[in-house]
Formats: C-alpha cells, sequence, structure tokens
C-alpha cells in the first residue's frame, strides 16, 4: 500500500489528481490543506482529511508520519518558503519522494515571443516559484519537479516533456494532463526521479495560449 499526501489539496489541479489516485487500489490518501471542510466531499474510508497549515512544521511532521509520497499542489506568494519547511518537515519525518508542481519559464526558459508574453503577466512569480525549486533540488530528497505553464481546463492527458536546460514547448497545459502524468509517477515512484521537466500539450506553441489570442 503507497500512502500519499496532497499538500494543497483544495486547488483545482489536486481536485483532478485525487479521483485519479482513487482509482489505485493500492494507494491510501492524505488531503493536507487550511478549512478541511473545504474538501469533506472527498472524504471516504480511503481518503484522510488533515486540517493544517504548511507553514507549521510540527503541523506537517504529524501528517507526514507513514507516509510514502508527497504531492506538492501548492501556490501563493509564499510557496518559496512553505516548500523550505515542507522540505524540511519530510527530511526530519524521513520521508523521501516528492512530487513537485512548479511553473515554466523560472529558468527564462519559454521561447520568444511567449516568454516575453508571459513575463509580462506572471514575471512577479517567477522568483518565488524558483525559490520552492531550489529547495527542492538542494535538498536530500527523491524529487520530481513538473513546470506547467498556463493551465486550462481541457481533458487533454497528452503530453510533451521538456528537461532542465531544454528550450521549453507549448504555451498551454491541461490540469487533466499534469494530474495524470502525476498518477503515473505515484503508479511507479521510481519515474523521472530527481529529474525537473516541463510538462505541456502538443500543438500549442505560439506567442500565448490559445484562450488570449
Amino acid at each position: 500500500m503507497q500512502h500519499v499526501m496532497i499538500i494543497g489539496a483544495n486547488g483545482r489541479t489536486a481536485r483532478e489528481i485525487i479521483p485519479r489516485l482513487q482509482e489505485q487500489i493500492d494507494v491510501k490518501l492524505t488531503l493536507f490543506l487550511r478549512q478541511a471542510e473545504r474538501v469533506q466531499d472527498k472524504a471516504s474510508q480511503d481518503i484522510t482529511i488533515v486540517d493544517g497549515d504548511a507553514r507549521n512544521i510540527e503541523e506537517l511532521k504529524a501528517a507526514l508520519k507513514g507516509q510514502d509520497i508527497v504531492i506538492n499542489a501548492m501556490g501563493g506568494m509564499d510557496l518559496g518558503d512553505t516548500t523550505e519547511t515542507l522540505g524540511q518537515a519530510m527530511t526530519e519525518s524521513g520521508v523521501k519522494r516528492i512530487i513537485a508542481i512548479n511553473a515554466g519559464g523560472i529558468y527564462d526558459e519559454l521561447p520568444e515571443p511567449f516568454n516575453t508574453w508571459d513575463f509580462e503577466m506572471v514575471g512577479s512569480t517567477r522568483p518565488i516559484n524558483l525559490k520552492a525549486a531550489e529547495a527542492i533540488e538542494h535538498s536530500s530528497l527523491d524529487y520530481t519537479i513538473l513546470r506547467p505553464v498556463w493551465l486550462t481546463n481541457k481533458p487533454i492527458t497528452d503530453v510533451q516533456l521538456t528537461d532542465k536546460g531544454e528550450m521549453y514547448k507549448g504555451t498551454e497545459t491541461s490540469r487533466a494532463s499534469l494530474a495524470q502524468f502525476i498518477s503515473e509517477i505515484v503508479e511507479n515512484p521510481e519515474r523521472y526521479k530527481n529529474e525537473n521537466v516541463g510538462i505541456s500539450q502538443p500543438n500549442t506553441d505560439g506567442d500565448k495560449p490559445a484562450a488570449f489570442r
């Protein structure tokens, strides 16, 4: 049995991940978030819901007991700090495997003119996301960092990947594809271990995502 904890479990991407992991008969889920009542619709005998604050290392450590894999689906302007706290909590708790959702653009790796457009729209978040990625890479954790770009609710699950250091491909990432990809890593935790990859949809290259054209 794999014990998997999702941090930031009320986000839209997390809500795509949860049902896919519920389909895996050997997964026991823990959902960690502030205001746990927001996910009471997910309560079942296979899901534990923890009302906690990811800024509080003791609350994290308590929830991490017995976990095998952590999925970091947090966001926010304090993501760098909360990721550092999570990494410390995992290390002190002996939990090694983390799958972290980050963001494309943190290495200025998006092709032009998309890179300039993205920077004008969300450039202020890049240093925060970069700090979060570096906190994981500099830890002793077994990590997979996923860098989606503009998230959509399209039901597409096809993906294209780029390695860290490569020019990014595409302008969109569907939440469905991100969730499906994560569920496949949970099924085989050795996949993409200690890799930092861009993840997007094929055939979405352009100067900006389709919704903004």
